[in-house]
């Protein structure tokens, strides 16, 4: 079962990022949108999320592609037995929307998304006596989302969901990732401003 999830893994970040050949012309200028980025998951985050329009990190000239980098905060609720322990660390994701809108209006409306992230969460955290010292860290190649953006001028909401499955780097201290899901919900919210 779990070869299954690889395999459909590996498949869906490949279709993430295949390029499409035929490009449409448009009349938007690419831009650049830096908005302050609030996720629901486990991790939960928060920070900064940068947008490049137009020409990507991935392909060279994309008139229906993007590319994000995400730098946030991140808290985690890890859970021993009856005890709930709190961590805090920072997430680092770069990835590419693909926009599925109208020639002439290609960086709003519908989107997919994917991202490579890694994430780093610390513990030195007591409950009830109980002690836990130690750090939880993940790399993630498939975080698939979907997402509208909404723009009202130069300013852009842009919320969204997905899911993410983290390949976990064995944990440090009293860390066990087998207290830890593989597969997370994402669900979150960008709020920021075109320039």
């Amino acid at each position: 079962m779990k070869r299954i999830f690889t395999l459909a893994a590996i498949a869906a970040t490949t279709l993430t990022f295949a390029q499409n050949g035929a490009q449409d012309k448009t009349n938007v200028e690419p831009g650049h949108v830096l908005s302050a980025n609030l996720t629901a998951s486990n991790p939960g985050q928060f920070g900064i999320s940068y947008e490049r329009e137009g020409k990507s990190f991935f392909y060279k000239d994309s008139n229906k592609s993007s590319s994000t980098l995400n730098l946030s905060l991140g808290a985690m609720l890890y859970e021993v037995g009856n005890y709930e322990f709190i961590g805090g660390g920072y997430i680092v994701e770069v990835g590419n929307r693909t926009y599925y809108g109208k020639q002439g209006e290609q960086f709003k409306g519908f989107y997919s998304a994917n991202s490579l992230s890694y994430g780093s969460i610390e513990f030195d955290d007591t409950d009830a006596g109980a002690k836990i010292d130690g750090t939880y860290s993940y790399f993630s190649f498939f975080s698939p989302e979907i997402g509208y953006k909404i723009r009202l001028g130069n300013f852009v909401i842009d919320p969204f969901i997905g899911a993410q499955w983290k390949i976990e780097i064995k944990g440090k201290g009293d860390i066990d990732n087998h207290n830890v899901d593989e597969w997370a919900f994402r669900g979150g919210l960008k709020i920021g401003y075109k320039f």
